[in-house]
This record gives structure tokens, C-alpha cells and sequence, in this order.
């Protein structure tokens, strides 16, 4: 698979302002999925969504491992959301009492962690 990385920086200004650049590659005709390690509020992540498609994206989703979401924060990327910018947007089931609750909109994508993990558990133990 050939792939290439993109590489989006963030610096913070006064309060809760957020300034996002692509500091490596070229984001122009690509097909584009954002990584994280989790997702609360997702200013940053969308920032960067929105940043990279003005950059000439032809699609930008994300992959976030935590879907934290405090306060049905995730509501603002489903469909019709201020935040809805990604084609597609998957997390894991790690915090299910979040997950659980995602639409069913071809936005999200919860993928299941579940038979990976007794999987290793399984052969650890």
C-alpha cells in the first residue's frame, strides 16, 4: 500500500482560539484519514478536517481510538452538524456507554474491539 503522510500542526492563541497548518505534504487530490488517540469536544480534529479540504482534499475522514464525546459532543459531525466535515468518521467501542449511542447516519463506524481482545487475553493468559 502506498501511502503518503500528512503532517498538520496545531498552536493555540488567546482562550480557546486553535490556528491549524499542514507543516508536511500536500494535501491536493488526496484521499485523507485523520488519526487520533481520542476525541472529546473534536475542535482540533475538525479544524484539521476543514484545513486539509481547503487544501484541495477530495475526502477526509477520521479514525479516533476513544470516542469520549462528553455531552453528545459527537452530534455536531453527524449529518447536519456545524461540525460535519468528514466522509467518514470511525472509532472503536472502548467507551460503549458512548458508542452505543452513535446514529446509524454512514458517518460513523463503530469498529469492535471485543474478539481482539480475548483474543489476547486468551493467549496471555
Amino acid at each position: 500500500m502506498d501511502l503518503e503522510i500528512i503532517i498538520c500542526g496545531k498552536t493555540r492563541g488567546e482562550g480557546d482560539t486553535r490556528h491549524i497548518v499542514i507543516t508536511d505534504g500536500n494535501a491536493e487530490g488526496k484521499r485523507i484519514v485523520i488519526v487520533d488517540d481520542l476525541v472529546q469536544t473534536g475542535g482540533t480534529l475538525y479544524e484539521c478536517g476543514k484545513v486539509l479540504k481547503e487544501a484541495g482534499a477530495l475526502s477526509v475522514n477520521a479514525f479516533v481510538t476513544h470516542a469520549v464525546f462528553p455531552k453528545e459532543s459527537w452530534k455536531r459531525f453527524a449529518l447536519g452538524g456545524d461540525r460535519a466535515c468528514f466522509d467518514k468518521f470511525w472509532v472503536t467501542n472502548s467507551i460503549p456507554t458512548v458508542t452505543d449511542y452513535l446514529p446509524n447516519d454512514g458517518i460513523f463506524e463503530v469498529l469492535d474491539l471485543m474478539e481482539t481482545i480475548i483474543n489476547d487475553l486468551d493467549h496471555f493468559s
